[in-house]
């Protein structure tokens, strides 16, 4: 059974602890921002849980920091994670579905920004599935645009940004 909820403070140490035990290291202080960005309206976010285990979150940032979802006040869906033993089971789009529905209370396109190394080939599969496209840019690292020539870190800053129309 999945059961989706809204991200509240007491959720911190539990996804905290989460991440820890499968030596992936997130910060505390990342979920105790993305918690007050919540509170002043700023994001939203949501947890997952699988037969009452922790299993995945998502959030929507309402304030991206990419230039073209600026310009056109896109909401950016980041930070997308569903715990490995819990892939395969629907809990990603399950989450995807809740953040595309938030979106459409401020815009009728959605955003995100897709790292490019094998860590995030399930996700680019998934967000091409659920009918995402590439925003006709480039890659950015850490949100500027790359310039042909340049030579850029392979890492979670790298980006290929998607966007979606809401129905």
């Amino acid at each position: 059974m999945i059961d989706i909820q809204e991200f509240k403070e007491s959720h911190i140490e539990e996804i905290f602890t989460a991440f820890h035990n499968l030596n992936w290291f997130k910060p505390k202080q990342t979920f105790s921002n993305y918690f007050l960005e919540q509170r002043n309206g700023l994001r939203h976010a949501w947890v997952a849980y699988f037969n009452h285990d922790f299993a995945g979150y998502i959030t929507l940032n309402l304030r991206s920091q990419y230039p073209d979802f600026i310009k056109n006040n896109i909401p950016e869906i980041q930070d997308l994670n569903v715990l490995p033993p819990f892939r395969n089971k629907g809990i990603g789009n399950i989450l995807l579905e809740k953040a595309e529905n938030k979106a459409k209370d401020y815009n009728k396109i959605v955003g995100l920004g897709v790292g490019l190394y094998i860590d995030y080939g399930a996700a680019q599969k998934i967000y091409i599935k659920r009918g995402y496209i590439p925003d006709g840019n480039g890659i950015t690292y850490d949100y500027k645009t790359i310039k042909p020539g340049n030579n850029i870190m392979l890492d979670d800053d790298l980006c290929l940004w998607l966007t979606k129309k809401l129905g």
